[in-house]
């Protein structure tokens, strides 16, 4: 529809079921040759990322994220006494969602359009044939005529009726009236392109239509283009593959127009009554060029020749098109199309020997001047070429206009010869065109070369011809410079953006960084969407500079005083990459993208040098490496002075690394109960506010700084339908059956198995640090911190339970096997939690903080560290990052993260612990031992502080009561303790928790944890300090 805003009108075509396809430029080079009959195969095909006629292609709506489709509506009509009379249904065309009822209604083939195109097949009949393998592909341009048929209909669409946009009112509001809007619709038989009616155009019998009712051919209506959204729109002249438009002057295709030579019948006959059968070149006679004599051909091929060398045609110099054929030998030959002679019989003999061999070096002259000059014509109309290839056209139509300057000289001499004795011949009209033969030869390469190239492509493409062809010729290399000069200045102002301010103006997609999601624009960033900044653009390989593909960092690095650890292997390529984005989070911090280096370089810089610059590989990677590092210590000081990284890496370590046992203590003594619950049966509300009041205490005792305050505003608690060990098979981590896969999947999940703490938002640019992949480690590491810790806290509760049996002395012998395995499963989780919090995580916490610090001070006084190679720590963004990854790899890996077996193994084990205390639980709620000394504690307590005085009987009385009363709990649990139930129950605890104990202390005391991962045989040591462990697991075997 009409008016609205541009994007509404954007539709986004994705090929072969997602994959984004583009419309070649009209201007690009044909990679397959038409006129040949050679099949190629599909996985060799170079087409096979580029639209062709007969792929079918998903039409998105770039604003509605919706594809357009084809859906079928009921429709009831109704009499006049609101009866049902008939139902019927009809296909409506609009943007739907993916996936519907019909699969493929949202899907459409490309087929060819205009005069010369074929018969168009309509219905459900023609769906399940499909294009010939083999089949020759040829590219959809820019501009081409194209028809759409949906594949599941079988129709095509069509532009309907005309309506007014809904909401807009027809008044003149502001000068302009509401722009009205078109009605798509879908067109399944030739019936309806004749509304309705049951005649055709050559009034066929209504039995011969309905034969050929599937059949059509399509109407301006049902013909539509493929226009690049991002390029202004041009007249459908510029497009030379538009049928029925009558400039082929203008676009500069006119000699390659097969009809040139010709004229329709009726104007032939107003224009040569004298004879009908006159062509347009040769008049009403013709007289064979031979015949006259040698002066006169001279003088004949002299005024054809300069016209020649203007790309006009004359009677005996013509254009022949490109011939391919067979010698007499069978060997296959190309004849390519340029200027030559008329044919033998047209001349009528043979040349001047003379004339011939100096015509014979000139035409090539002419012959690529034509061709300069139509892909010069082309490329200028046609945004979609790039600002890169059009600066180029434009710099060749300089050269052009100068070497016409001297054909309209030429022409000038020729019509003044023989007044005031002026003469001029064919000799001197070569001698004058020397210096034009060898321009136009370089010419001609440049444009074979640069066919079908853009952007950082086509400087890459320019550069290797100057190095490989034009190495020592100097006419050459003066001007492929000059070329390049020009065509490069768009380029070198993009790549000055970018370093600068980490912006790209770049509509047409030539620069080496693309802009991938549109949303990150300066007036359209939010504080949400600035937590995903590294994703906002990506690298175009096809327009990186070759010299920016440094195979020689380390040593350039070395010579420019690049020291950095994290940059010592980094190409031109990637540093590059890595300013721009640096650059454009100094500008989400509000610092001005602009720093004082860049300002001294952008004012000293003129539009020549940066070209230079651009040109000269060792300029360029010096430019680079000086932006790099610009921007890189102007982002560290921000991120270790003001907005303080490291305290918000302390919060990550406090409430993810459960560094402060009160934040644990106080958040289980409110959620303990709703986590044992089942995870449907969660109230997730009251979890999230004990989590906010824990945190209120923790940060009330432990005053944080602003930015960890806004971290903790941000702090959310979630549940996750997945355990850790499910969570690291998902992401590859583990070797997991598919059966036991399935059965995880069904299990319910209880609350302390599910919990884990997640971001609203992170600020930035904390968000820098911490990414996404980043806070999912952090997660894990929870998770699994958290469990082991919980688990502890159960063990420990029973622990405070069974002192209550110990003044039972009777029990003593037959608690022994319970009290052995709550033991043991305590000193196991201890341990293990022990190893993750101070041997693993602490040390490298402190070698962290150590170097943050250390970089905190070198970003605020860095005269006193200069430029010592033997510091270590950060001193750009990329060692921050970099120091950062390799501390949550190294908890990851020591926590045993990395380690699927082992994970699966300490989870059965802190299960088994798990299920232990709960029985033992209700056990104990079972023989009622705390309601028994509860009670004997309130009797005992009410007979001391009473208002009565002390009597001796009334509490020896009481002592006996209370012995009364042991003794029996304790002969009470003692007989649960001689139940056949019990004594299985422990026995079977003890089997399982020994197998799972002793299958985790094979791992790690195994071969591969001995040789790969050391810190594998110090958890081991820990867990058996003195051999009891070992011991009993080698007499258990």
């Amino acid at each position: 529809g009409g008016g609205g805003n541009y994007g509404d009108n954007v539709f986004v075509v994705l090929k072969d079921g997602g994959t984004l396809a583009t419309a070649a430029a009209a201007a690009a080079a044909r990679q397959q040759d038409e006129e040949s009959d050679t099949n190629i195969n599909e996985e060799d095909d170079p087409l096979t990322n580029i639209l062709c006629y007969g792929d079918t292609v998903t039409l998105r709506s770039d604003v509605m994220r919706r594809v357009l489709g084809v859906q079928k509506e009921k429709i009831q009509i109704n009499n006049g006494n609101g009866e049902e009379v008939t139902t019927s249904y009809r296909l409506d065309v609009g943007c739907f969602r993916r996936q519907g009822r019909y699969p493929q209604a949202d899907q459409w083939t490309i087929l060819r359009s205009g005069a010369t195109a074929p018969i168009v097949r309509l219905g459900q009949s023609i769906i399940s044939s499909s294009r010939p393998t083999g089949e020759k592909r040829i590219p959809v341009y820019s501009g081409d005529p194209i028809v759409l048929r949906n594949d599941w209909s079988g129709g095509i669409l069509s532009v309907g009726g005309e309506f007014e946009p809904e909401g807009v009112s027809a008044d003149v509001t502001d000068g302009t009236a509401a722009v009205p809007g078109w009605a798509l619709g879908i067109i399944t038989s030739s019936y309806q392109m004749n509304d309705g009616t049951a005649s055709t155009e050559d009034d066929k019998p209504l039995i011969e239509f309905l034969h050929e009712h599937n059949q059509c051919k399509p109407r301006k209506t049902e013909t539509f283009q493929f226009v690049a959204a991002n390029a202004p729109l041009s007249p459908d002249w510029v497009y030379s593959t538009v049928e029925g438009v009558d400039r082929v002057f203008l676009s500069g295709s006119y000699l390659s127009e097969q009809g040139r030579h010709t004229l329709p019948l009726e104007m032939e006959q107003d224009l040569f009554p004298e004879s009908r059968s006159a062509s347009r070149l040769g008049g009403i006679s013709h007289q064979q060029l031979v015949e006259l004599p040698v002066d006169m051909q001279e003088r004949v091929l002299l005024d054809e020749i300069v016209g020649a060398m203007m790309g006009l045609e004359g009677q005996f110099l013509r254009f022949h098109s490109m011939e391919v054929g067979e010698t007499e030998e069978g060997e296959e030959y190309v004849e390519p199309s340029g200027f030559g002679f008329a044919s033998f019989s047209y001349i009528g003999g043979n040349l001047d020997s003379s004339i011939q061999n100096i015509l014979s070096r000139m035409l090539p002259l002419c012959s690529n001047y034509v061709h300069v000059n139509q892909y010069v014509s082309s490329c200028l109309g046609m945004y979609e070429c790039g600002i890169v290839t059009r600066s180029l056209c434009e710099a060749i139509n300089k050269m052009l206009r100068e070497y016409l300057e001297l054909v309209a000289n030429l022409n000038y001499l020729l019509r003044e010869a023989g007044t005031d004795g002026k003469n001029i011949s064919m000799s001197m009209v070569y001698v004058n065109s020397q210096s034009s033969i060898r321009t136009m030869a370089v010419l001609y390469q440049v444009v074979s070369t640069a066919r079908g190239k853009k952007g950082g492509e086509l400087l890459n493409a320019l550069q290797n011809l100057m190095s490989m062809h034009y190495t020592g010729d100097a006419k050459g290399s003066e001007v492929l410079s000059f070329l390049l000069m020009e065509c490069a200045a768009p380029y070198a102002r993009m790549m000055q953006s970018w370093l600068q301010r980490g912006k790209v103006h770049d509509p047409y997609s030539e620069f080496m960084i693309e802009v991938t999601d549109k949303r990150f624009r300066e007036s359209q960033v939010t504080f949400q969407q600035r937590m995903e900044w590294t994703d906002w653009c990506r690298v175009q390989d096809e327009h990186v500079l070759d010299s920016l593909y440094d195979q020689m960092s380390s040593t350039r690095n070395a010579m420019f005083g690049d020291e950095s650890r994290a940059t010592s292997n980094m190409s031109a390529r990637d540093k590059a990459y890595t300013t721009g984005k640096y650059r454009r989070a100094i500008h989400f911090c509000d610092e001005g993208p602009v720093s004082s280096f860049d300002q001294r370089a952008k004012a000293d810089q003129t539009k020549e040098e940066e070209v230079n610059t651009l040109l000269n590989p060792l300029q360029l990677s010096r430019c680079i490496d000086h932006s790099y590092h610009d921007a890189s210590d102007t982002l560290l000081h921000l991120l270790m002075g003001k907005y303080d990284i490291l305290s918000s890496l302390r919060f990550m370590k406090k409430y993810f690394l459960l560094d402060q046992g009160d934040f644990f203590v106080n958040f289980l003594d409110g959620v303990e109960k709703e986590l044992h619950k089942e995870l449907p049966n969660v109230l997730q509300g009251r979890v999230q506010n004990w989590l906010t009041t824990s945190m209120a205490r923790s940060l009330e005792s432990n005053p944080q700084s602003s930015h960890s305050t806004q971290l903790a505003s941000s702090l959310r608690c979630c549940f996750l339908d997945r355990n850790v060990r499910d969570t690291l098979h998902d992401m590859g981590k583990g070797r997991k059956s598919s059966r036991s896969k399935k059965n995880s999947r069904t299990k319910v999940l209880a609350g302390f198995e599910a919990i884990a703490f997640e971001f609203k938002n992170v600020p930035f640019p904390a968000s820098l640090v911490l990414s996404p992949v980043q806070l999912r480690s952090y997660q894990l590491l929870f998770r699994q911190i958290f469990f082991a810790k919980y688990v502890e806290r159960q063990l420990v509760n029973m622990w405070s339970d069974h002192q209550l049996l110990k003044q039972m002395t009777s029990l003593r012998a037959a608690c022994s096997p319970t009290f052995s395995l709550r033991r043991r499963m305590l000193h196991f989780i201890q341990n293990f939690v022990y190893y993750m919090k101070f041997e693993v995580i602490e040390p490298h916490w402190r070698e962290l903080e150590r170097k943050l610090n250390a970089s905190k001070e070198y970003c605020l006084n860095r005269s006193i560290y200069g430029d010592s190679k033997e510091a270590t720590f950060p001193r750009t963004v990329d060692d921050l990052l970099n120091e950062h990854n390799q501390f949550l790899t190294r908890l990851f890996t020591q926590c045993l993260l990395s380690n699927y077996d082992l994970i699966e193994r300490a989870s059965k084990i802190m299960t088994t612990c798990l299920l232990f205390c709960t029985q033992i639980k209700f056990f104990m709620e079972s023989t009622k031992v705390h309601e028994t000394l509860e009670n004997t504690r309130i009797e005992r307590s009410m007979m001391r502080f009473g208002k009565k005085k002390k009597n001796i009987d009334r509490e020896a009385e009481f002592r006996a009561m209370r012995e009364e009363n042991i003794q029996r709990c304790s002969d009470r649990i003692l007989q649960e303790y001689r139940t056949e139930n019990y004594q299985h129950m422990i026995k079977k605890f003890d089997q399982v928790f020994t197998s799972h104990l002793a299958e985790f202390m094979k791992n790690l005391n195994s071969d591969f944890g001995q040789r790969s991962n050391s810190h594998l045989t110090n958890l081991f040591t820990q867990l058996d300090y003195n051999g009891f462990v070992s011991s009993s697991l080698y007499s258990s075997d």
